[in-house]
């Protein structure tokens, strides 16, 4: 076989069904062995469009998700897709075209130093630069996308390689495995928990799977210590659950695990570390032990003390934690305390979604009854801005990966692809993505994809008329100086139709109802448009995040 060939079978032998990608003279060669494969292709119309489907596959499989991308302005167009990924930890393996062997490194057409450019922003970067080294380069790449700690992987292929023959040699997987939790370690942060009185978890998204909930759960459990989670952990940990207390952090943070991770006297981070998201920029006043149990690399050089930092798997560090038999309950009063932020925060949520606005409609109001109405198996799908806030408050999720967001780079322009990718992967589950109006019309493009490839995702439009969370700023922050922060757009329900997609928006509360008979009535594609008031605010920890 030839490397276009030898590529394409490997992601089938490797389990992929499915290629995401934008079509250049540089891959096309690849694509054409794509072809002659079982491989779904889809093919998108912008290239971040197409590597953040692959990361929600990735996401949701705990497999690197593939796409491929043409040399240059293709590779370009792919950097914030990339980036969002790695700053996420999610699998990825991103194969680029690049200018021909005997044009590199002169200035060609199409030329720019793609290596440089995402090295930052990946694992690995890998050129394959000899079709001797075909398997190897593919395998590696592969390999190094599927080992945690997750992340992407380029794998760059000149042009005039393509339909060179290959080496023969097999592909072949090998994820390198990562230290396991070890019995000093464990007895350690035993003894932490039984001297404590006031401790709590913060879950992460290296333990957000079926396997770390159901441990999660019973260690919450057993000894009575509420969990928090981080952005990437939703679902990882029933959010009905009495020992639940929400998202910690900046974005979306709940002020119960705002409370608790400044009030506890022990913090156990398990799958994620204590960041500048967690800590509001480390403004957060932290005063108790702090225990990190994650694959960061960097984490103790953060400007955050850590009592204990074990670099270690997630999941062996529960699994061992429940292989002790004593079950110590701790303090009533811990909980009750925190029972009392609660019932605060209720309030603050309930008086939110009380409101009554002429011409506009109450988003806390309308997700409050969308969460009364969606499947406990929905996912939802978002990407930055205020509107994401509703999200946290309201909606309240109880499967691991139910929620996929651009959580750590603060990037827009993910959730629609990302509920593309997810409807491919769970044709089966309702799929909800949540945009800002800004966001929605960075990426309206790919509902073509959406109506090409019958992709049934629904799409909520929370317009606001600007881009919020600058124009709360410029309005707290810089005495009402506008600028550049509100805008006008078109008819979004005409966009939607214009793509054969059924479309509604509402303007009042007497319409949400109606609105979410619409959204959930069928298994097929909807689009629905809020038109909110531009100085509504969701419930928050104000005062941390202006901080921020």
């Amino acid at each position: 076989m030839n490397v276009a060939q030898t590529i394409a079978s490997g992601i089938e032998k490797v389990g992929n069904k499915t290629v995401y990608g934008l079509v250049g003279v540089s891959i096309l060669d690849f694509l054409d062995a794509v072809r002659d494969t079982s491989l779904r292709y889809i093919s998108t119309r912008h290239e971040q469009t197409a590597v953040s489907m692959a990361d929600a596959e990735g996401r949701l499989t705990k497999r690197p998700g593939v796409a491929v991308v043409h040399a240059g302005p293709g590779f370009l167009n792919s950097v914030t897709g990339i980036a969002i990924a790695y700053k996420d930890s999610s699998p990825l393996l991103v194969i680029s075209g690049s200018v021909k062997r005997r044009m590199k490194g002169l200035d060609s057409w199409l030329e720019v130093d793609q290596s440089s450019i995402a090295r930052p922003i990946t694992k690995a970067v890998i050129t394959l630069d000899k079709p001797v080294n075909t398997a190897s380069a593919f395998s590696q790449a592969y390999s190094i996308a599927s080992s945690p700690p997750f992340g992407p992987v380029l794998l760059e292929v000149p042009e005039d390689i393509w339909y060179s023959e290959a080496d023969g040699k097999e592909i072949s997987v090998d994820i390198k495995q990562v230290p396991m939790a070890e019995s000093e370690m464990i007895a350690k942060v035993l003894k932490l928990i039984e001297e404590s009185e006031r401790p709590m978890i913060i879950a992460g998204g290296g333990i957000n799977s079926e396997e770390g909930s159901k441990y999660l759960l019973e260690i919450s459990e057993r000894y009575s210590i509420p969990v928090a989670i981080t952005g990437n952990a939703r679902g990882v940990f029933p959010e009905d659950h009495t020992l639940y207390l929400g998202r910690v952090g900046f974005g979306g943070g709940s002020i119960v695990a705002d409370f608790a991770l400044e009030s506890a006297d022990l913090i156990l981070a398990i799958g994620g570390g204590i960041s500048d998201v967690t800590t509001y920029g480390y403004l957060s006043s932290i005063r108790g032990k702090k225990v990190v149990v994650d694959l960061d690399p960097i984490a103790e050089k953060k400007p955050i003390f850590l009592n204990l930092h074990y670099y270690c798997d997630g999941l062996s560090f529960l699994k061992s934690l429940l292989q002790d038999t004593s079950s110590t309950k701790h303090s009533r009063d811990w909980l009750n305390t925190l029972k009392q932020k609660m019932l605060q925060w209720k309030r603050m949520l309930d008086l939110s979604a009380s409101r009554t606005e002429e011409g506009y409609v109450n988003p806390s109001k309308f997700f409050a009854l969308l969460n009364q109405a969606i499947p406990k198996d929905v996912i939802l799908t978002a990407g930055q801005g205020v509107h994401i806030l509703y999200a946290y408050d309201y909606i309240q999720l109880h499967r691991p990966n139910s929620f996929l967001a651009a959580t750590n780079l603060g990037a827009m322009g993910f959730a629609l692809p990302a509920a593309l990718g997810a409807k491919v992967m769970h044709p089966e589950r309702e799929v909800i993505s949540i945009l800002g109006d800004g966001e929605f019309l960075m990426t309206f493009h790919d509902l073509e994809t959406v109506a090409r490839e019958k992709i049934a995702a629904k799409f909520i439009i929370v317009n606001d008329n600007s881009y919020r969370v600058l124009y709360m700023r410029q309005k707290l922050q810089k005495m009402g100086r506008i600028i550049g922060t509100t805008h006008g757009n078109p008819d979004i329900t005409k966009i939607g139709e214009a793509f054969g997609i059924p479309s509604l928006s509402i303007n009042s509360d007497r319409d949400i109802d109606d609105a979410i008979d619409f959204l959930l009535g069928e298994q097929s594609q909807r689009i629905l448009e809020l038109k909110i008031n531009p100085e509504e605010m969701p419930p928050l920890n104000l005062d941390l995040s202006s901080r921020f």
